[in-house]
């Protein structure tokens, strides 16, 4: 149920979820719900714990403003940075 509310939010949201038409685009939001429900289930079974499952969150947000990619491959999910770090410095 976390991960629907999750999605539905983002969808309220507008910004990663449109149509033109009678085609819907919302292509982030399929990895992000697959994502999502896969640390959801990880942390009812006790697999993942708070620290994990707030790592993840952080790099949900992090795909869904483009800084990364997330992909599923074979089953593994995988980040790829696409922007540079900044430095504060």
């Amino acid at each position: 149920m976390e991960a629907k509310k999750f999605i539905l939010d983002l969808i309220r949201e507008g910004k990663h979820f449109y149509h033109e038409g009678n085609i819907f685009h919302a292509d982030k939001l399929f990895v992000v719900n697959s994502v999502i429900k896969w640390v959801v289930d990880r942390a009812k079974s006790g697999e993942f714990d708070a620290t994990q499952v707030k790592n993840y969150l952080n790099v949900v947000s992090t795909y869904l403003k483009g800084d990364v990619d997330l992909f599923w491959e074979n089953g593994t999910l995988f980040v790829r940075q696409l922007k540079e770090a900044t430095s504060n410095l």
